[in-house]
This record gives structure tokens, sequence and C-alpha cells, in this order.
């Protein structure tokens, strides 16, 4: 068999597996299931009530509070299953760990650079992105799934394909009212601070002659 259908198979089993991580596995394990229903209540509603067009700093320093709490717990739930001999393989545990800290560091880049007032997090923080982190490594920590490379190059490969049919959705469904009665004051805000009122014409400049000035010279006295 040839080089490109034995990459395609592989492809296509880390797919599969990225299918069964988002749809499949949560419902597998309830104290892992009862974690995740509030992040997904949590990421829908944000989604499309708060971040539809998009995020606000504020926001996004809010959304990493998730991916801090996250590693927390991913890390308590590493501790327990060592404590309990589940995991002994010195070579996984430390892999959990860095990766845990990956995390971390992601919740944690994102309020430092909030903290600086750093645009970037409005493309980085948003609540999509917060979520997929969660929903695809917290079943490794709830030993659901095994850790393995392929799991992460899949959670990577695919986090295109994610976004995209999320901003699809955000695109092709209507705004909430909500969100139209949030835009409506915001705008009439934004024109109460200009001074501008649409429903006021703009008022015409004053009248200027079209005569040249005459210079008058700086002794001269009527």
């Amino acid at each position: 068999m040839v080089w490109y259908i034995n990459a395609a198979l592989y492809v296509w089993d880390i797919f599969k597996d990225w299918v069964s991580t988002i749809f499949v596995t949560p419902f597998q394990n309830m104290d892992m299931l009862w974690l995740l229903i509030p992040v997904w209540l949590g990421w829908f509603f944000a989604e499309f009530f708060q971040e539809k067009r998009g995020t606000s700093m504020g926001n996004a320093i809010t959304n990493a509070v998730i991916i801090l709490w996250g590693s927390i717990d991913c890390t308590r739930q590493t501790i327990s299953l060592i404590s309990s001999g589940i995991l002994t393989n010195k070579i996984d545990i430390a892999l959990r760990f860095v990766l845990i800290a990956t995390i971390f560091a992601y919740g944690g880049l994102i309020v430092g650079l909030g903290i600086k007032g750093n645009s970037l997090i409005k493309y980085i923080g948003r609540v999509r992105e917060v979520t997929y982190v969660f929903a695809m490594f917290v079943p490794i920590f709830y030993n659901a799934i095994p850790f393995s490379g392929g799991h992460i190059l899949g959670a990577i490969l695919f986090f295109p394909l994610f976004y995209f049919v999320i901003e699809l959705l955000d695109k092709y469904t209507p705004n909430p009212k909500a969100m139209v009665e949030d835009l409506a004051e915001e705008e009439h805000s934004n024109n109460n601070l200009t001074g501008f009122n649409p429903k006021i014409p703009p008022a015409t400049p004053p009248f200027t002659s079209s005569y040249p000035k005459q210079d008058i010279p700086p002794n001269f006295k009527f």
C-alpha cells in the first residue's frame, strides 16, 4: 500500500478519535460529564449572546478563568490517578504534567496580556477556543481516553474545522433579540458621547464671503 493511502487512513483514524472525544467520550464518564456540561452551556450562551461579533478584552480575561480552573482540576485528577496506582508510567505522568503546565500557561498568558491591555487576547481568548482546549484535553486527565501523540495532533489539525463551523453558525443564524437590544443601546450611547443625533441635520457652516481678504497696514487708523 502506497504511503499516501497510509497517511490518509491515519488522518481518518485521528479524525474519528477527534469526533469521539467531543461527542461520545463525555457521556461515558459521569464525573467528567458533570464538569463539561457547564462548560458547553457557558460556551453556547456566550458564543451566541455575547461573542457572536467578537469578544471584548474583559470577556477574554473571564474566559481564561475556565482554562486556569480546568488545569487545576486536571492536576487534581492526575494526582488522584497516581495515588490510586492507575498511573504508574513515569514518562506518561511527566507528559501529563507538561500538558497541564502548557494549558495553565495559555490561561495565564491571556490574563497577563489582558492586564497590559494587549488586544491580542480578543483573538486567542474567545470562548470557543477556551472551550475547545477544555473539551479536547480534559478526557485525557479523567483517563477516559489514552494520552497519545495522535490525539494531540488531531486536536491541532482539526481545530480550524471546529473554529470555522462555529463561525458559519454565527454568520448565518439570526442575532438574538437581547444582542440586538445591546447593540442598539451601545450605538445610542456612542452617539450621545460624540454629540451626534441622526435625527438632527448637521448645522450649516457660517456664511463666508467669497471676496479675498484685504491686507490692512499695521499702522493704519480709521
